[in-house]
């Protein structure tokens, strides 16, 4: 048996196994880091490790992996192997992530808050809850998650700024602007590092119109988040919103080049980054040249994941963007073929909002803007079931208005 930092039992047959937990998750506090190779290197020697292949497969599909992915199979059936000498909490942990495995991301942030009402100080369980909520829309239970916990935590505690950072996420998504501020801010004069609340506090600024406050909040944190691999070209999208609206168009492009579309097909969250911006650019009527052209081998990774419907709705877009009809064909035909498929919540809500959301953004890249207007519209109010922030999820809204511009 081994005791992580936070003094909790998991199931280890190596010393060195507790180095490893300790340091992944601390990458993962701070987006930086390998967390998945140094979890696994531990896990594959370590034969009691389950709640290490438990992490890897919940990182792999918190960053838009598929579920069917070989590797998250592998780790899913590797945790399960082991479920009958780990503790009660690792198996609650292993279950947990085989609903998430199973697209039902929600019922898995419940599991994960059962945890926490037995250990909250379970920081991966806080931590797991916080991201499934996220890739479902379900903002008040992301936030009440964190805010039940917190009365168990003070300063001692380490992470406990990390989890004052997530209470202020989950503040901003739900509305409570002032109180969402004020955590992040607290959050990050205790851990400067700590990406996610410089993240929740650009959040806050910009779904309340400060523009320019957004811009020198993040410029004066660069030197901090910059080193966040996972999460920094998301912070250069947020610093982009505020510069467009100011029309600084070159810059913006500059960053995109040098910032947001520095990564690989397996970044599914930076590649929803990347055809945002284009996207918005392309509202504003900017000439984006021949980008739409570099990003769409990096999306032809991903036609049939159908991982979340947000991904998918920013894989149609950057399809027909480029061209890329056979392509386009290819992925509606799979993503009818999952929606047929498969019976989980996950493929509901491909069905009820994130197909229509697809055949929206293909109508109107082709020039159909009522057809466009009409398809986005339908499903609008039930666009926060697909995942992503508000912020995110405001380029449905701005792509309908357009339509309906260009149809008066």
């Amino acid at each position: 048996m081994a005791v992580d930092k936070l003094g909790l039992d998991f199931t280890a047959a190596l010393p060195e196994t507790v180095a490893a937990f300790n340091s992944a998750m601390d990458d993962y506090m701070v987006f930086s880091g390998e967390p998945v190779g140094s979890l696994l290197s531990a896990a594959e020697v370590d034969p009691d490790f389950a709640l290490g292949y438990c992490l890897t497969g919940c990182l792999r599909l918190f960053g838009g992996v598929s579920a069917a992915h070989p590797r998250i199979n592998l780790e899913l059936r590797a945790a399960k192997a082991r479920r009958s000498r780990v503790t009660l909490r690792e198996q609650a942990h292993i279950d947990a992530f085989e609903q998430a495995a199973a697209g039902e991301m929600s019922l898995a942030g419940q599991m994960w808050d059962g945890i926490l009402a037995e250990y909250p100080h379970d920081i991966m369980a806080a931590k797991c809850a916080h991201e499934a909520y996220y890739l479902v829309g379900e903002s008040d239970r992301m936030r009440q998650s964190v805010l039940h916990i917190l009365p168990a935590w003070h300063d001692a505690i380490p992470y406990h700024g990390f989890l004052l950072g997530m209470a202020a996420f989950g503040l901003e998504e739900a509305g409570d602007y002032r109180r969402a501020e004020e955590f992040g801010r607290k959050a990050v004069a205790m851990e400067p590092r700590d990406c996610w609340a410089v993240h929740a506090v650009a959040h806050t600024l910009q779904m309340e119109g400060r523009a320019q406050e957004t811009i020198d909040w993040l410029e004066k944190m660069e030197a901090h988040w910059d080193t966040a691999r996972w999460l920094r070209g998301h912070l250069w999208w947020h610093l982009c919103l505020p510069l467009m609206d100011g029309g600084a168009f070159e810059r913006v492009l500059e960053i995109f080049d040098r910032h947001v579309s520095d990564c690989d097909e397996d970044m599914v969250t930076r590649l929803n980054d990347c055809t945002s911006l284009l996207w918005r650019l392309e509202l504003k009527g900017i000439d984006v040249e021949d980008r739409w052209d570099q990003l769409v081998d990096l999306w032809a990774h991903h036609v049939n994941d159908h991982a979340f419907a947000f991904a998918d709705a920013h894989l149609a877009m950057t399809l027909v963007s480029a061209g890329g009809e056979k392509k386009l064909g290819r992925f509606l035909e799979s993503q009818h073929a999952y929606i047929e498929g498969e019976n989980s919540t996950n493929s509901q809500i491909m069905e009820q909002v994130g197909r229509q959301l697809c055949l929206g953004v293909i109508a109107f890249r082709r020039g159909d803007f009522a057809t466009a207007a009409e398809n986005i519209d339908a499903v609008l109010a039930q666009t926060h079931r697909i995942g992503g922030s508000n912020a995110q999820r405001d380029l449905f809204r701005l792509t309908m208005e357009a339509a309906r511009e260009r149809t008066a």
